[in-house]
């Protein structure tokens, strides 16, 4: 029996972010990645494996990593 992986949503509320860049140090999968102005950004969401150490290493609690029940509603950077 195939396993499939599981989806995760990883959404980063950038009024509390302050660019630390904490959770794109820490993300195994490198699913967080500093972007332009050390801004973190989201490379690719089906990357994450939700190991959560970015929602836990975040001293402005401003990442918040939920799993996904339908492919459909996984949220890209763009669409937040």
């Amino acid at each position: 029996m195939q396993s499939t992986k599981k989806l995760y949503n990883v959404v980063i509320n950038y009024n509390y972010c302050k660019r630390c860049g904490i959770c794109s140090w820490i993300c195994p999968v490198k699913a967080i990645v500093e972007g332009e102005f050390d801004i973190p950004q989201i490379s690719d969401p089906y990357k994450c494996i939700g190991c959560l150490q970015c929602e836990r290493m975040c001293p402005d609690f401003a990442i918040d990593v939920r799993l996904v029940d339908d492919k459909k509603d996984v949220i890209y950077e763009s669409d937040q």
